[in-house]
């Protein structure tokens, strides 16, 4: 079943797996003729693939066994809804870990998957063009921050075509690894977290000679979706609530300071948020408050649809272009 063998005839039920540093996500969905899909399942489970990559270099078991007893379980999602394809693709974790071969040929062996490490230009295409295709940006200039585990790719988009890109390694698990390592967060702590964050922005907001703002910024990923369903008291995630609404940065910078008054325990109860995601959402939320600074913008639109929704557009675009 995995793999892109089958013929164009035969595609009709696509699959796609975002593996990333803190969570994994599966999209199964029809393809039409007409180049429209529809969504049959879209799901995300957090096994923590990149803990400790940030310090060792390596995958560690548990997180391997997290990710690969998760996987099982996607696959035979994968065989109930009879997908015919099932396209598997990695982001930073995979790019950084030594050990990354070993993983790929174990999910090759056991469950005869095909892994593909995206590079951090890959990854930020494929978000580019998720966004252009999930939402009405039109020829608009605007700014698509992609918030990962262990990398932040950050999207320029200009005249309806991805126009520059960068991914540097700012993640949520990365940036908690490093600094904050208290509970609760000290304040020295935060601060150095932040001026690092500032440091990376300010050297890339040189290296691409911004001169004026964005039209707008969208945000794709777990941290983004996370503070807007906080915001609207969510206790079971709900799609059409998140996708496309908007967050402004006075309520990014609220969060923040819940999220540093609380220990981790404390976060977990807090309605919209994802008890195993608790740890590190203070360091997310702490990055795009520093991109949303650093690129003067108030708010932001909010896009649940990243690499997976991507890769599904590209294989669109080859079986009905």
């Amino acid at each position: 079943m995995p793999g892109s063998a089958r013929g164009k005839a035969l595609t009709k039920r696509f699959a796609a797996i975002d593996i990333g540093t803190n969570a994994i996500l599966l999209l199964v969905a029809d393809m039409k003729a007409d180049g429209t899909f529809r969504v049959l399942d879209d799901r995300a489970e957090i096994t923590r693939l990149g803990e400790g990559v940030e310090r060792t270099r390596r995958i560690g078991a548990e997180g391997e066994e997290r990710t690969v007893e998760a996987l099982r379980s996607y696959l035979a999602r994968c065989r109930d809804l009879g997908a015919n394809e099932v396209v598997t693709a990695g982001t930073s974790a995979l790019r950084d870990a030594q050990n990354a071969g070993n993983f790929t040929l174990r999910l090759q062996h056991e469950l005869g998957l095909d892994l593909r490490v995206l590079s951090g230009e890959e990854e930020a295409a494929y978000s580019y063009l998720a966004v252009q295709r999930g939402l009405a940006l039109g020829e608009k200039e605007v700014l698509v921050v992609d918030v990962g585990g262990g990398s932040t790719e950050l999207i320029w988009g200009k005249a309806g075509a991805l126009h520059r890109s960068v991914s540097l390694d700012l993640g949520s698990v990365r940036l908690t690894e490093r600094f904050l390592t208290s509970d609760p967060v000290r304040d020295e702590e935060y601060a150095e977290l932040t001026g690092a964050v500032d440091s990376e922005l300010e050297t890339l907001r040189r290296r691409w000679r911004v001169t004026g703002r964005f039209h707008a910024m969208v945000g794709i990923a777990g941290t983004f979706t996370t503070l807007a369903a906080i915001e609207k008291g969510l206790r079971q995630y709900s799609h059409s609530q998140v996708h496309g609404s908007r967050l402004s940065r006075t309520e990014v910078r609220r969060q923040i300071g819940l999220f540093k008054a609380e220990s981790v325990a404390e976060r977990r109860r807090i309605p919209g948020l994802e008890p195993k995601r608790a740890d590190v959402i203070l360091a997310g939320a702490a990055l795009i408050d520093r991109i949303m600074a650093f690129f003067h913008m108030d708010e932001v639109t909010v896009s649940d649809q990243g690499i997976r929704y991507g890769l599904l557009h590209e294989r669109l675009s080859s079986v009905y272009g």
